[in-house]
């Protein structure tokens, strides 16, 4: 996407810049330079909805009308300010959360057994994570154009 007039809004997920919010146990997401860039840093719907001590979970375990709902109504004021921002030329480009059942922007886990379960087996696969999935619906409902790719 080329940017507009040299000015470019970047959209990352909160665990991108906070890695304290991230599942206890996994690796750290790639190092990210974010000094001197117009950043939005999106809230964890993960953290919010299932707490910091949440389990490993995957995106069909995610994917209820419950959860849908909440991602909604957590991005909307982040929507109303990128389509503001949008409308004055500046481009936005959203990275995400690689493998990320929420946050993927190209890849996101399925799989993970239901019920008790003495391991939790899944596999990553290309794809939008649920959250990202409610961001390109509604961004694309206001005609907010946009690039999104995994950090």
């Amino acid at each position: 996407m080329q940017e507009k007039n040299g000015k470019e809004i970047l959209v990352i997920g909160h665990c991108l810049a906070n890695v304290y919010s991230r599942l206890k146990g996994i690796k750290a997401p790639p190092k990210m330079e974010i000094c001197s860039r117009n950043v939005i840093q999106l809230p964890c719907p993960e953290m919010i909805y299932l707490g910091s001590a949440r389990r490993e979970i995957t995106k069909d375990q995610l994917e209820t009308p419950n959860y849908r709902r909440f991602c909604r109504s957590l991005f909307e004021p982040f929507a109303d300010m990128l389509e503001q921002f949008y409308q004055e030329g500046y481009s936005i480009k959203i990275l995400g959360v690689p493998k990320s059942p929420s946050c993927g922007a190209q890849t996101t886990t399925i799989g993970g057994p239901a019920g008790r379960a003495d391991e939790f087996a899944h596999e990553a696969v290309e794809g939008l994570g649920v959250f990202y999935e409610e961001i390109v619906q509604e961004l694309e409902e206001r005609g907010v154009f946009f690039e999104m790719c995994d950090a």
